[in-house]
């Protein structure tokens, strides 16, 4: 299978190309052609130095989804118009997997103990504390507005949101995390789950149709948060019955 990963030279996509480079053809998509073409070798090293024989190449992003059988957006939240436009040509009635979250840092104030609670406007800075929020965008998710920019016949899923990209692209650490998998096609759907189930030590999970994906786009901002405040690294999901 020829997956074209755009932005796979960003840390997510990484690992993705390192999990699956050695089963699949994978495509690394970049605005600039040999950034894309010198990650690839960087990945392609990589999994050699793991005893993995990879088949990786790297094209510019139009390239890259033009030759894919899939097409994974693992770009940014506010590149999604740009990206779209570039590849829209190249999409064909091929399979989308969106990745992205909307989220940005925001700040709040945390009164210590010890603090009076009413706290005066010249100290206020002292105690303020970043923490990260899902932006909900006007389609309802990402995924959703993606979906309202794809040529008629694109089957889009959306997947893979709650997976920490370092432990993602180390492939000495072995993973444990469920996923969950959004979208109105059960052919596309059941495509997602057998690559979800190409990364050991991950479980496809079947969230609902693309209007669910609000609510796995959202957990992202909150493992996030989870981590930074309690000194955590690289939190995932995992459900237990």
């Amino acid at each position: 299978m020829k997956i074209a990963i755009i932005g796979g030279t960003g840390s997510i996509g990484k690992g993705f190309a390192l999990r699956w480079g050695h089963k699949h053809h994978v495509i690394i998509g970049s605005r600039e052609q040999e950034k894309a073409r010198a990650r690839a070798v960087e990945y392609t090293g990589i999994l050699k130095d793991h005893g993995q024989k990879a088949d990786i190449t790297g094209e510019i992003n139009a390239k890259a989804a033009s030759e894919a059988d899939i097409i994974l957006l693992a770009i940014r939240y506010g590149q999604i118009s740009s990206i779209i436009e570039q590849i829209k040509a190249e999409i064909d009635n091929k399979i989308v997997i969106s990745v992205v979250v909307p989220m940005e840092k925001d700040r709040c104030i945390i009164v210590p103990n010890g603090v009076p609670l009413e706290i005066s406007a010249n100290s206020r800075e002292d105690y303020k504390a970043d923490y990260f929020c899902y932006v909900t965008p006007p389609a309802g998710s990402a995924a959703q507005e993606i979906a309202s920019l794809l040529p008629a016949g694109t089957e889009l899923v959306s997947a893979f949101h709650n997976v920490p990209a370092a432990k993602l692209s180390n492939l000495d650490t072995e993973l444990g995390y469920d996923i969950g998998v959004c979208g109105n096609y059960m052919h596309s759907k059941n495509i997602v789950f057998g690559l979800v189930r190409d990364i050991p030590g991950m479980r496809p999970l079947d969230i609902g149709p693309l209007e669910t994906s609000s609510m796995v786009e959202s957990i992202t901002p909150l493992l996030v948060n989870v981590a930074i405040r309690n000194h955590m690294k690289d939190v995932g999901i995992k459900f237990v019955d």
